[in-house]
């Protein structure tokens, strides 16, 4: 299994300190003073530290029949030496880089959302609005060295819903912070933030999650999502084809699908697919490898993911039969490559080094019988459950 760093980058996070005397510290970091009361004691000073931080940074954007989720893990400190109350902490998303047709005058596509999905844990968060883009997660008091920390989930927009996509298209996450002083129910009697005094609330940043948009390779061949708390299924390619979306000259020959079942505690997929020339067997032209990473701090998962692994009719060998085809696994950091074992009775790879087996009975040669579209008569698929991530290739 691989658990080495997510996405195309290290995540970049914001902070928010409110504190009686502070300074600001960059663009990356908000910083806020409390003074409670008007006495020159200021008995009830607040200190809290507010990170909030994209996972993973770049996410891919949603296509028809496939879901994509951002995530914004948010993290309250309070440092103060006393309790506070009344602990506010909401946000709303906006996309950017939704631009009008070149052909166009318009300002953009009022489809391009990214909608609240769930917070985990959920307990304390709710949307503000069903299916809208904001969300609200009250505390109703923290004490000192208290902390609370949960992750809040939306759903990347469809690749449809803009007339065109900028190379630097975003969901962007604004949030703020908000509390009560000391040990009382009421606001501060003032605040610092941004190095400036401002009204209570004003505690605020935006962090961004960037998106893979355009009809090229990297919508095609790989898919890049938090997993939210109920699992789901994500896919490369066009859905049930492999071929691609309609208007493009781009020929995918393979597909991936990865359903990860509920409740498995797993925070990011990525799957990354490549096609070379020549096949493992005479049986196929080409070799399909995809490197799988769901990151689970090198730990089986509690239950198997299934993997579907497709390849166009246009690269299988004339007469040839889809037993004679050949299916590999691999760990991402080791060498050695072994065919895939046929899973017992239930399905249950967990018997197998590593935990990973192929469903033979699901091997299906597509016909017009059969066949999810037109398209796919003639292609393969071969199903795969696996209690981690690796690479594989058929």
């Amino acid at each position: 299994m691989t658990d080495s760093a997510f996405g195309r980058g290290a995540a970049t996070s914001q902070r928010c300190v409110a504190s009686r005397a502070v300074r600001w510290l960059g663009s990356a970091t908000l910083c806020a003073a409390l003074m409670a009361g008007s006495n020159a004691a200021l008995a009830a000073n607040a200190n809290f530290a507010v990170t909030v931080t994209p996972i993973p940074v770049t996410v891919s954007v949603s296509r028809p029949g496939l879901t994509t989720y951002a995530a914004f893990a948010v993290s309250i400190a309070n440092n103060s030496g006393n309790t506070n109350n009344n602990i506010r902490f909401g946000g709303s998303t906006n996309v950017t880089g939704d631009l009008p047709a070149p052909s166009t005058t318009t300002t953009g596509d009022a489809g391009a959302m990214a909608t609240y999905v769930e917070a985990i844990p959920t307990s304390a968060c709710t949307p503000t609005t069903a299916g809208g883009t904001a969300v609200q997660c009250n505390f109703a008091q923290m004490k000192n060295g208290d902390s609370k920390s949960f992750v809040v989930l939306f759903a990347a927009p469809l690749l449809a819903a803009a007339d065109h996509w900028a190379s630097n298209a975003a969901i962007n996450f604004t949030w703020t912070f908000d509390y009560a002083s000391g040990n009382s129910s009421g606001t501060p009697s003032s605040l610092v933030c941004n190095g400036q005094a401002a009204a209570p609330g004003s505690c605020t940043a935006t962090n961004s999650t960037t998106l893979v948009t355009t009809v090229t390779d990297a919508i095609l061949s790989e898919f890049v999502t938090y997993i939210p708390s109920f699992g789901g299924t994500f896919f490369t390619g066009n859905g049930a084809s492999v071929l691609p979306p309609t208007g493009t000259d781009l020929l995918p020959t393979a597909a991936v699908k990865i359903t990860v079942p509920t409740g498995q505690n797993l925070t990011t997929a990525q799957a990354d697919l490549t096609v070379a020339l020549g096949g493992l067997t005479s049986a196929t032209t080409t070799t399909n490898t995809v490197v799988m990473q769901v990151p689970n701090n090198n730990q089986l998962f509690g239950n198997y993911a299934t993997i579907e692994l497709r390849r166009d009719a246009s690269t299988i060998a004339k007469g040839a039969k889809i037993s004679s085809a050949a299916v590999l696994y691999r760990h991402e950091d080791t060498a050695a490559e072994n065919p895939v074992p046929p899973c017992p009775a239930n399905g249950d790879p967990s018997g197998f080094t590593p935990p990973v087996c192929e469903v033979l009975s699901l091997r299906t040669e597509f016909t017009k019988k059969n066949a999810p579209t037109p398209a796919d008569i003639g292609d393969w698929l071969f199903v795969v459950h696996a209690l981690e991530n690796g690479i594989a290739r058929w």
